[in-house]
């Protein structure tokens, strides 16, 4: 997976336990290298889990796209 991945509505988690919902995905693709680093913050700002809603039948379900251990 790469960070022109990312979507809007994506649900990230940061290396902090912060987590936050992409609502525009141009800034990620601008302060995040290819390995979901941040480039201008510190090492807390990094990404560790990306998470999207996938539609099966009726339902939305949450599946994990991306997790780094």
């Amino acid at each position: 997976m790469k960070v022109i991945d990312i979507k809007n509505g994506d649900i990230i988690t940061y290396r902090s336990r912060g987590i936050n919902r992409v609502n525009k995905e141009f800034k990620y693709h601008k302060y995040y290298n290819e390995n979901f680093e941040n480039k201008e913050l510190s090492s807390d700002f990094d990404i560790v889990k990306i998470q999207r809603y996938v539609k099966i039948l009726w339902f939305y379900k949450l599946k994990t796209i991306y997790r780094r251990y």
